[in-house]
């Protein structure tokens, strides 16, 4: 009876473990709250390009999972694993309100602004990285294994639904907090997006030291890490050296010098770490809805009109722990029985699935990319294509024998033509033609019957535009806008957009181009567009104002990867303005996105709930959060990958989607390979439990 009492009383759920729980969920929220407006804080506030922002991004996620690795090292082997998560907290405390006073500090210069918030990355990467490895091997240390097994995977997955339900509130919030509210002058709201975390952060550490009474504190070993390792070059240099090596294993030439437990432990770890090779190519996925997707997402329409709501870019993050609160709510219930139906067990064979779905994922959003992108313009082999703006408020008759062209212009109207290049040039196949204009009567600043020759230039394969309009008030003239057109879209589908003046306007004239959402404080002023060349701006509705009025044109709707040329002209108190597109891209809905959200999402959450397990089941004791950063090192290897990859800067966004899709085939071609040849540690111990064990185990779960 009294041995009963006692293995019921080992089997029993512990309280102690919801001061764990909820101190993560706090963590998480702070954590993925930063994260999730960072890169629009990286783009709108301190003015970063979309490569810059997905490098800066992805290397601080990369240092706050590297971090991990050593504070590991310090939890195992020194202060143990409170302490070290007590003492990181305080310095990723002391981050977060370094970013948000860096996010207040509008009125220091941009450099400033942009030190300070890298400062706060630092420490918040650090303090995160403390805490990373520790929180579910402590809580873990909290049970007495194998009889509270089935506690430890309800832990685990309470453990993983707290990860998930922080990051789904801070997702939803922290984007409504940054654009909803104004302060500081600014259309948005940074600081109170980046100090509402701050607040949770604090509460986190009050949570987690009020529990200090209640923890199992398991003592740390000092010479267990140098032990594992001694074994290893112990062993390496035996088997190169020895006239006669051990024919088993190679780490059985360790024996004698290390005893039987060090050696099983050391190939326990080894063959954890030959699996986790695979894992930094799903991390590199993983990361990029809040970088790459949400770039995406920013040429997206996210108006839901019944509800009167809009979705922000960074807010569509928050499919991810929605999708995975939901999938977690199933996961004992449905998951675990339908994968045993399907001949999943074993936990590589789930991550083999993961990967999968991660890679169906990324051709959607290649394909989306695509269609955000549109058509681009195709010129045959050996033409060129030739475009004439018409800067008068009246018809203009073009003529050319070498083109075979006799056309009319409309009054602030566009002409183009294409024809075939005869090479005058045996360098370069460029011709230049005669061309005659003449102006119909509505043109009362020239004589009657006036014409206007000149020359034009057209190139193979090139788009050339020409300005028709007045140097000065007795002069005109048909300018050549740049050497050519570009075709091709800018890489992230940014609209692009270049302005057509003549003489009567000066680019430090007082014209701008307004959002015209009154959230919005988005204008460009014309000196932006000196020298009439494209510059890629904001999708949006814009107005044209001129000495703070509105110029009383239409509306104009800048949609994403297409081209616009705004030609502007004076006539007396009159302002012409006229809007030609070219190379249309489309603005379709954000939810589209919601199949690749929909896919990761459910890749994420079982791949986060079985390698946790997985990372500490098949730990060594001593070394659990040493296993655990490794896991994590992994993640910060696949944002390394990221940074990679964008510093190689892909001219089409859709094109590196799908060498990410690639990359994770190959890489789950792998994981399918070690579901085959890996042997968990675990297997004899679980085939060897007799069956007043099983049924031991089942009536605790209740409990």
């Amino acid at each position: 009876m009294d041995l009963m009492s006692r293995q019921k009383g080992k089997s029993k759920y512990l309280k102690s473990t919801w001061y764990i729980l909820v101190n993560e969920f706090c963590e998480r929220f702070t954590y993925y709250g930063l994260k999730t407006v960072l890169v629009m804080y990286l783009t709108r506030i301190l003015k970063f390009n979309g490569d810059e922002s997905t490098i800066i991004y992805h290397s601080f996620i990369f240092l706050s999972y590297f971090v991990p690795l050593p504070c590991a090292i310090l939890a195992d082997s020194y202060w143990g694993k409170f302490k070290t998560i007590t003492c990181l907290s305080s310095i990723y405390v002391v981050g977060c309100i370094v970013l948000t006073g860096a996010s207040i500090a509008n009125k220091f210069g941009l450099d400033v602004q942009r030190v300070l918030a890298f400062l706060g990355l630092f420490s918040i990467s650090v303090g995160t990285g403390g805490v990373k490895p520790c929180n579910f091997a402590f809580g873990g240390d909290q049970f007495q294994l194998p009889q509270q097994e089935k506690h430890l995977q309800h832990f685990a997955t309470k453990f993983t639904l707290a990860v998930y339900t922080g990051s789904l509130i801070s997702t939803f919030l922290m984007p409504e907090l940054r654009h909803s509210i104004h302060c500081f002058g600014r259309d948005t709201c940074f600081p109170l997006a980046f100090g509402v975390p701050t607040i949770m952060m604090l509460i986190a550490i009050a949570i987690f030291v009020a529990g200090k009474n209640t923890y199992v504190r398991k003592k740390p070993e000092n010479n267990v890490l140098t032990r594992t390792f001694g074994c290893i070059f112990y062993a390496l240099r035996a088997k190169f050296t020895s006239s006669v090596p051990c024919k088993t294993h190679w780490l059985d030439n360790a024996k004698g010098k290390y005893t039987e437990s060090e050696i099983s432990d050391t190939r326990s770890v080894l063959s954890v770490i030959c699996v986790f090779t695979a894992y930094p190519v799903f991390w590199s996925l993983f990361e990029q809805p809040g970088s790459r997707w949400t770039l995406q997402a920013l040429l997206m329409n996210g108006r839901v009109d019944f509800l009167n709501w809009t979705i922000k870019p960074d807010q569509i993050q928050m499919l991810v722990p929605l999708f995975g609160v939901i999938v977690l709510v199933l996961f004992d219930a449905v998951l675990y029985p339908m994968f045993a139906a399907i001949g999943l067990r074993k936990p590589l064979q789930k991550l083999t699935l993961c990967g999968a779905l991660a890679v169906i994922a990324f051709v959607f959003a290649a394909l989306l990319q695509f269609k955000i992108a549109g058509n681009t313009t195709e010129i045959p082999s050996g033409e060129g294509r030739l475009y004439i703006y018409n800067g008068f408020d009246c018809p203009v008759f073009v003529q050319s024998k070498s083109l075979q062209l006799q056309n009319q212009i409309g009054p602030l109207e566009m002409f183009n033509v294409s024809h075939a290049v005869v090479s005058q040039n045996s360098s370069e196949d460029v011709m230049v033609v005669g061309i005659t204009l003449r102006f119909g009567p509505k043109c009362n600043f020239v004589l009657d019957n006036y014409e206007f020759h000149t020359t034009i230039t057209i190139i193979e394969g090139k788009e050339i535009s020409y300005h028709l309009a007045r140097l000065n008030a007795n002069t005109i003239a048909l300018n050549r806008i740049g050497i050519h057109d570009s075709l091709v879209k800018e890489k992230f589908g940014n609209p692009n957009l270049r302005v057509l003046v003549d003489h009567t306007f000066d680019y430090d004239d007082n014209i701008t181009l307004t959002c015209a959402d009154h959230n919005s404080f988005t204008s460009y002023p014309l000196s932006v567009f000196r020298g009439m060349h494209f510059n890629a701006i904001k999708v949006g509705k814009y107005n044209v104002f001129y000495n703070g009025k509105m110029v009383p044109t239409p509306t104009m709707d800048i949609i994403p990867a297409t081209f616009y040329t705004l030609t502007l002209q004076r006539n007396g108190d009159k302002m012409d303005v006229r809007l030609f597109t070219k190379d249309e891209g489309n603005y379709i809905h954000i939810l589209w996105q919601l199949p690749q959200y929909l896919c990761m999402s459910i890749a994420d959450i079982i791949f986060m709930v079985t390698i946790i397990k997985f990372s500490f089941t098949e730990a060594p004791i001593s070394m659990k959060s040493f296993i655990a950063a490794i896991s994590m090192l992994t993640l910060a290897l696949g944002n390394l990958l990221v940074v990679i990859i964008s510093t190689i800067s892909f001219k089409n966004q859709a094109h590196e989607f799908l060498l990410y899709s690639g990359l994770m085939f190959a890489d789950t071609l792998l994981l399918g390979y070690f579901s085959v040849v890996y042997r968990s540690k675990n297997t004899d111990k679980t085939d060897s439990m007799t069956l007043n064990e099983h049924e031991m185990e089942e009536t605790t779960v209740s409990d």
